[in-house]
C-alpha cells in the first residue's frame, strides 16, 4: 500500500513525504502483526527537527517479544529481518541496522525487565519497546518516574504496553 501527502518543513517551505507499507503475518504468531515501512523520500522525513521529543528519547533500540517456545518462531523472525539470530538459554536475538529484535521466554522477560511477561496463553505477544535515551534525568523530570539503568515503565502505566528507556550508547 502507498500513500503520500505533502509536508511543512520548519521554515515553512513544502516538501512530499512518501511511505509504501507491506504487512505479514504468520499463523503461529497470530497475537502479533507485522509491517514494512519504505520511505520513498527519506530526506524529507528523517529531519534531527522533527524527531525530538521532550522525554529525551533519542531512538528506538528494538522490540522484545515473548514466547513459551522462542525457538520455534527463530526462522520467521530471520526470514522477516533479513538477519541471523543469536540464541541464549533465554530465547533470540536479531541485530538489524535499525535495532534489535529480542524473543524471549516468560521468565526471562520478567528476569531481564523486572515486570510481568505479558499472558502468552493464545501465543507469543509482543512485549515491550525499547529506547534510547541521551539524559535520564530529563525522562525522569518529564514522565515522573524513578530512572535508573534502564528504566522500565510496566504495563499498568503505559496503556498495556511495557516500555524500556535505556541510556544512548555514547
Amino acid at each position: 500500500m502507498r500513500f503520500e501527502r505533502e509536508g511543512k518543513r520548519p521554515e515553512g517551505s513544502t516538501v512530499k513525504l512518501a511511505f509504501s507499507l507491506t504487512f505479514v503475518k504468520d499463523q503461529a504468531l497470530r497475537s502479533i502483526r507485522f509491517a514494512t515501512c519504505q520511505q520513498h523520500y527519506p530526506e524529507n522525513f528523517w529531519n534531527p527537527a522533527f524527531q525530538r521529543h521532550p522525554n529525551g528519547a533519542t531512538g528506538i533500540e528494538g522490540v522484545v517479544a515473548v514466547a513459551q517456545r522462542p525457538a520455534d518462531h527463530a526462522h520467521f523472525f530471520e526470514t522477516f529481518a533479513g538477519a541471523p539470530s543469536t540464541a541464549s538459554d533465554d530465547g533470540f536475538a536479531i541485530t538489524t541496522p535499525r535495532g534489535r529484535i529480542d524473543m524471549l521466554t516468560p521468565a526471562a522477560f520478567t528476569r531481564r525487565f523486572g515486570v510481568k511477561a505479558p499472558d502468552i496463553y493464545a501465543g507469543p505477544r509482543l512485549a515491550a519497546l525499547r529506547f534510547s535515551v541521551a539524559d535520564m534525568g530529563v525522562l525522569e523530570a518529564i514522565a515522573g518516574v524513578s530512572a535508573g539503568n534502564p528504566t522500565v515503565v510496566g504495563s499498568g502505566d503505559a496503556m498495556g504496553a511495557v516500555l524500556i528507556f535505556e541510556p544512548q550508547a555514547r
